[in-house]
């Protein structure tokens, strides 16, 4: 069976960190025990040494609606537990934005989910997150795979309110609304998810090491919470744009790579993206060879980076579904068959490596000149002491 590259990198960084964060502590020690240590040295490396035990790996998937894209969050990290984690059947579709991490500081696995009302309040989400008051919370038994999925398919849900109440919470546009402009009759009562946002705290390897998984719904969703599109995706050390093949590239997933996914100045700084184009099981054919079936996902893949303007090594052809499966099964010629190794490798290969250049580089900014500055007051010492010395050995006569 394929090894998961993406694990095996992570708990690589995080092993990496570890021992940085042992090294930086022991420098702490011998500074502190020889009296070397300032209080603006100390505060230095106190906030260093913060940085790097709240160090996080934000991936982001962001895609219109049925896309696939919490099936892919499935295949990739949480296909080890012989399920699917979270909901992805037919007919469910994630409502509200997800994200997956592990509290450390809670120790605990739990499902705390923001009531839509609350869009009515100018405060935002990271506000809210400091609030727990106002988030309703489950816990989440990781011994019992059926309470967790009871438990996560709150995040799918929705309820009718009234057309009014709808437009309160900016949740309703007569003009994206295609009932409406085919009969020109406003809606009495209109759907909307239950939820605003999701916090959902789990204890997979993964997240345990520092990953936080942000899966963001529709361009709807986008849309009417500007904070993800603000703070949340341009925070993130990589975002996957998930797409389908059997849809190909619609008006509205153009909208979102566009609005708020691109981020400006050319394919040099978008190297932090990719794209999937999920489903390509759809393509395959038991009448046409093998051949003939790559030619044809070769086709739609250039096809979306043509109409993307991305190079085609940023598109990856895969099919979450049955590399979901043949990851459950041990089946690796069909998790070869859906390609979903090589988004893996592409994640383990250069999300990671750009992370840890850029954590490394601060570390080098912020330690590495105190390190100097010790090593320069140690030589002047050194001289100072030396020549005292030769003073002292000419008085000796």
């Amino acid at each position: 069976m394929a090894q998961d590259q993406f694990s095996l990198r992570m708990r690589a960084y995080d092993a990496w960190k570890a021992d940085v964060l042992r090294t930086l502590e022991e420098f702490q020690h011998w500074l502190d025990t020889r009296e070397l240590n300032e209080s603006e040295n100390d505060l230095r490396i106190y906030e260093t040494l913060e940085a790097l035990r709240k160090d996080r790996l934000t991936l982001a998937f962001v895609a219109e609606f049925s896309r696939g894209k919490t099936e892919l969050i499935n295949a990739i990290f949480f296909a080890n537990y012989g399920q699917r984690l979270l909901p992805s059947e037919a007919g469910r579709t994630t409502m509200c934005p997800s994200e997956l991490f592990f509290d450390r500081e809670t120790n605990q696995a739990y499902l705390r989910l923001l009531p839509i009302e609350t869009r009515r309040e100018e405060r935002s989400i990271s506000d809210y997150k400091t609030d727990p008051l106002h988030w309703v919370s489950m816990p989440l038994d990781t011994e019992s795979p059926e309470q967790m999925a009871e438990a996560l398919r709150e995040v799918v849900k929705t309820k009718l309110v009234p057309l009014k109440i709808a437009r309160a919470l900016g949740l309703y546009d007569e003009s994206q609304d295609s009932q409406y402009k085919k009969t020109g009759e406003l809606p009495e009562q209109v759907e909307i998810p239950m939820w605003r946002h999701a916090l959902i705290s789990f204890p997979h390897p993964l997240l345990k090491q520092g990953l936080v998984i942000l899966d963001t719904p529709g361009l709807n969703a986008l849309g009417n919470e500007p904070e993800l599109t603000v703070n949340m995706l341009p925070t993130a050390q990589a975002v996957l744009f998930v797409l389908a093949a059997d849809t190909g590239v619609t008006r509205s997933d153009l909208d979102m790579w566009e609005h708020h996914v691109q981020r400006r100045g050319g394919n040099e700084n978008n190297k932090h993206l990719a794209i999937a184009l999920n489903k390509i099981d759809t393509l395959w054919d038991d009448l046409k060879d093998g051949g003939a079936i790559n030619a044809s996902i070769e086709s739609q893949r250039r096809k979306v980076a043509t109409l993307l303007s991305v190079d085609g090594d940023r598109v990856f052809p895969v099919s979450a579904q049955k590399g979901l499966v043949g990851k459950i099964r041990n089946d690796d010629a069909l998790l070869e068959r859906s390609r979903l190794l090589a988004l893996e490798a592409f994640l383990a290969d250069e999300v990671l490596p750009n992370k840890l250049d850029v954590l490394r580089d601060h570390i080098l900014k912020d330690i590495g000149g105190l390190v100097d500055d010790t090593y320069n007051l140690l030589d002047t010492r050194l001289q100072q002491t030396s020549r005292e010395l030769e003073n002292l050995r000419a008085l000796r006569g």
